[in-house]
């Protein structure tokens, strides 16, 4: 049961754990992911901003627009040598972070709080401002005014947040937000820090100038001068056609 962003209520007595919840703990502790961090530069003392960028539309989007020509600073793989992250420098002071497809949202909680000694929640704390921004299909959203746009933004943000004023609306209930951008999101929260979460909702699978429009903006805002020059080339964010 979860109360609030990742929080687990556990039953309040053994009478309520069935037997099969024993050998499935011990189960999925023997399963758990591994994850290991390969710095290829300085791991950073000081984070002024740290952007969390997630979903497969909006990958293409930042390799080119955020971090074009840019080193990896810290790649992320798993037990099976599996590339699931990559961490970024884009200046001094200011990372980015791409989960890639392959990575499992279910292992969202380990990413951020158990994996390879607290390594990304280790980042956070030293973070002053926290960006998260997730791509979901239109299907996704639930509402009754749904806007009659190719993509549009919601918002969600910590309670601390300092002097943030946004056109953007906040999301609506009853949307749930799951992965690893609601759990850096809710990890801010609970150590009470500043963290905000802007979720682009597009109804194609595909990113394109048109849809793209919202991030853009929000980018500028957040990033003066540090979007790379983009060009919107016929079927570059598209992963293939499929005919019938």
């Amino acid at each position: 049961m979860v109360s609030h962003f990742g929080e687990v209520v556990f039953p309040s007595s053994r009478a309520f754990w069935d037997d099969e919840d024993e050998y499935e703990l011990a189960e999925n502790l023997e399963n758990r992911l591994k994850l290991c961090f390969h710095w290829q530069k300085n791991k950073p003392e000081d984070i002024k901003k740290f952007i969390v960028i997630e979903g497969d539309p909006l990958i293409p989007f930042a390799q080119q627009c955020l971090c074009h020509k840019i080193e990896e600073s810290c790649i992320i793989k798993d037990e099976n040598d599996k590339k699931v992250s990559v961490i970024y420098e884009m200046d001094k002071q200011l990372y980015l972070c791409i989960i890639l497809p392959q990575f499992n949202t279910k292992d969202t909680g380990i990413f951020i709080n158990e994996a390879s000694t607290l390594i990304i929640s280790d980042l956070l704390l030293k973070t002053e401002n926290t960006l998260a921004i997730m791509c979901r299909h239109m299907s996704q959203f639930q509402g009754t005014n749904i806007p009659n746009d190719p993509s549009f933004l919601r918002i969600l943000t910590t309670k601390n947040i300092n002097d943030f004023e946004c056109e953007v609306k906040t999301l609506e209930q009853p949307n749930i937000i799951f992965g690893v951008g609601a759990g850096v999101l809710s990890h801010a929260e609970f150590m009470n820090m500043s963290a905000k979460l802007y979720i682009l909702y597009i109804d194609g699978f595909v990113l394109d100038s048109k849809c793209a429009e919202p991030i853009l903006k929000v980018l500028n805002n957040e990033l003066p001068g540090k979007l790379q020059h983009l060009k919107f080339a016929e079927n570059f964010f598209s992963k293939g056609n499929l005919y019938m």
